[in-house]
């Protein structure tokens, strides 16, 4: 491969990257933004959520099992946006 060709791929590989973390981020604020939704719904935050659910004191209902998914989903996109970031900015 050329140092031309070469050049191109990284090019074409961090453009890639920008994009994907582009998309991470909306799928973060988006998140986020339904996690509110079910904390006004609730009138508690999602740590207090989280303790009371785990530890069995809330009912198992569809929306309580859809914010923990939520708040699980976050953290994993949490972590591929820094993945993402440590790759393009080191």
């Amino acid at each position: 491969m050329s140092a031309s060709n070469s050049e191109d791929a990284t090019t074409l590989i961090r453009r890639s990257l920008e994009r994907e973390l582009g998309l991470l981020e909306m799928k973060k604020r988006l998140t986020q933004e339904e996690i509110k939704e079910f904390e006004h719904q609730y009138g508690m935050d999602s740590t207090e959520f989280i303790k009371r659910f785990e530890a069995g004191k809330l009912s198992n209902s569809q929306d309580s099992f859809e914010w923990w998914g939520l708040l699980k989903g976050l953290g994993a996109i949490e972590k591929e946006i820094k993945k993402a970031r440590a790759v393009l900015y080191s």
